[in-house]
C-alpha cells in the first residue's frame, strides 16, 4: 500500500490502533467488554432464555404459515415460466 501511495503522491496516516480516542471501534470493544463483564450468571440465563422464548414464537408462526397457508398459495412463478417459454417457440 505504501508503494502505491507513494507513486501518487498520496500521504497515508495511521492512527493508534489500540487508543479509544482515536480509533473508535477500540472504544466500543471496550464498552462491550465492560457490559459483558457486569453479566452474572443470573442475567446471562434470563437473556438465554429470553432467545429460546423468541425462537419458540418463531417455530410457531412458521409452522403454521406452512400448514395453513402455504398449500393455499399459487405458484406465480411456474406460470410465468410457462408464458415465456411459450413466448420463445414464436
Amino acid at each position: 500500500i505504501d508503494e502505491v501511495a507513494m507513486q501518487f503522491d498520496v500521504e497515508i496516516v495511521r492512527l493508534p490502533t489500540k487508543h479509544c480516542g482515536f480509533n473508535p471501534m477500540e472504544h466500543i470493544y471496550n464498552l462491550v467488554a465492560e457490559f459483558i463483564a457486569g453479566f452474572d450468571e443470573g442475567a446471562a440465563y434470563n437473556a438465554i432464555e429470553h432467545a429460546h422464548r423468541i425462537e419458540n414464537t418463531f417455530r410457531t408462526g412458521d409452522r403454521f404459515f406452512e400448514e395453513r397457508v402455504e398449500p393455499d398459495l399459487k405458484d406465480i412463478d411456474s406460470d410465468t415460466e410457462m408464458e415465456l417459454d411459450n413466448d420463445d417457440e414464436v
